[in-house]
């Protein structure tokens, strides 16, 4: 019977060392499998922990640059609270940003802190509704707390020169103006306008009739001899420059005119952020925050960046609400001179029809 043969001496030991070496061989294959797969694990957790922790140290370092969180006392600027028309209640269904491009540190004329641009983007939370709200930069009106009046475009300069905070005390009179609560504010110089905009790779506009500015751009010192500046009619590719001169440009029209193309340019704007998905791209979005890092301020905190993300995703940016107050019945405004200077003055003699304007902006489509 086979099972009553008895092996020879010594091959029990031989079987032994054989199967041993199996054994070891696989157990090196499945060491080195598990090795790989920790070694794989490994490198993805390093990777998700450093690439947000690169993206958290870039986006915190360059918030860190361009935030500035300076809230002034009413007690500072009236010595005591002010009335209630000063200060709005806050709609907890809506979102206000101010808006202002200033022309910065490089403008010849010495006006780096004059605002030509004052704009405010509301977003109805419920809804998704956005509208565009414009107020011109010559209207006139008594800054809170200054014995005398200014121009609305002096309110960024007069907000750091007395009160150490041009954007905050922006917030302050423009919620005084408009009688809505401003939640957040930015503000814009023309190099960070001209940069984001080539980041972009330019923005689309569509033009009706060319677009002609001959009296304002490289002018000899007597304002003669002027560059034209020109873009023709028909759907256009506008560069930084050319997007900066067009929203800049009013001599040859109006600053209501200018005033709408600066909505124009925000919703171009809009329409190129959406297209190119920047939200998802973080190369796209470290390029933009490497350069509100040196030409933006805000009082927008990094911890609240992802709330308003969110709620940018739910806006419904392909019918916005566009507001521009200018000199008509509609408009609310009246063009007058006071010591020999234009100014913009309120048709009913106080603020009251535009508060309403802008508290029901969404109320009227």
């Amino acid at each position: 019977m086979l099972d009553s043969i008895t092996p020879p001496k010594g091959f029990k030991k031989i079987f032994r060392r054989h199967d041993k070496k199996q054994n070891d061989r696989f157990e090196t294959k499945i060491s080195k499998k598990i090795n790989k797969k920790k070694l794989i694990i490994w490198i993805v957790i390093i990777v998700i922990l450093l690439v947000p922790a690169f993206y958290l140290f870039k986006t915190g370092s360059a918030f860190s640059k361009i935030i500035t969180i300076k809230n002034i006392a009413w007690e500072k600027i009236f010595g005591k609270l002010p009335s209630s028309e000063y200060t709005p209640l806050k709609d907890e269904n809506r979102i206000n940003f101010l808006l202002l491009g200033i022309r910065g540190d490089n403008d010849p004329n010495a006006g780096a802190w004059l605002t030509d641009a004052i704009m405010i983007v509301s977003m109805e939370k419920n809804t998704g509704k956005i509208a565009l709200i414009s107020v011109p930069r010559d209207l006139y009106l008594q800054m809170p707390g200054e014995a005398i009046y200014e121009k609305i475009n002096t309110v960024y300069a007069i907000g750091n020169k007395k009160y150490d905070s041009g954007l905050d005390y922006a917030k302050k009179t423009l919620a005084y103006l408009t009688g809505i609560y401003i939640d957040y504010a930015i503000e814009v110089n023309f190099d960070a306008f001209k940069d984001i905009v080539e980041i972009l790779g330019g923005i689309k506009v569509n033009l009706e009739k060319a677009f002609i500015e001959s009296n304002q751009w490289g002018c000899d010192a007597m304002g003669k001899n002027c560059m034209v500046f020109k873009i023709d009619a028909g759907e256009q590719n506008l560069n930084g420059e050319s997007a900066l001169l067009y929203v800049r440009s009013r001599f040859s029209s109006s600053d209501f005119d200018r005033i709408r193309r600066q909505q124009q340019v925000m919703i171009a704007l809009k329409d190129k952020i959406l297209s190119l998905g920047i939200l998802a791209d973080p190369l796209k979005v470290s390029g933009i925050i490497d350069v509100l890092s040196k030409n933006i301020v805000t009082d927008v905190s990094p911890w609240q960046i992802p709330e308003l993300i969110i709620l940018a995703g739910k806006a419904k940016t392909d019918n916005i609400t566009r507001k521009v107050f200018e000199n008509s019945s509609e408009g609310m405004l009246y063009e007058s001179k006071i010591n020999g200077m234009y100014v913009l003055l309120p048709t009913d003699a106080t603020f009251n029809n535009i508060r309403e304007a802008c508290q029901n902006i969404f109320k009227q489509n």
